[in-house]
């Protein structure tokens, strides 16, 4: 599993982790909210099998809102915390999509 150093590591990952294969005839926006040592703001948007990164946006009306603080996005990232542990201590908080979410961590290899 990779291993990033800071937030704007794991942001710059995503598009070659991006797979395009699964995202066929998906048209989606994530909002990540991510705050604390690492302030985001991050749009992402997957449109029949492309993506589109734009930072310090907040879109109207989202299919799904991740809302963490960084450090522990950060250690989501890096397998040192469990995306489900996460959620279920409120460090990482889903709004939205819960059948999109599931499809959004798969374009991007994420098994947690």
């Amino acid at each position: 599993m990779p291993r990033y150093d800071s937030i704007d590591d794991v942001i710059a990952s995503y598009p070659d982790r991006f797979q395009a294969d699964k995202a066929k005839g998906v048209d989606e926006t994530v909002f990540m909210n991510l705050e604390g040592d690492e302030p985001r703001q991050l749009v992402l948007h997957v449109n029949d099998g492309s993506l589109d990164i734009r930072q310090g946006e907040t879109p109207t009306d989202p299919t799904l809102t991740l809302s963490a603080k960084s450090q522990d996005w950060l250690a989501i990232e890096n397998g040192q915390l469990n995306p489900m542990m996460a959620m279920m201590q409120g460090k990482a908080k889903l709004r939205g999509s819960m059948p999109f979410a599931m499809k959004f961590m798969g374009m991007f290899g994420f098994t947690g």
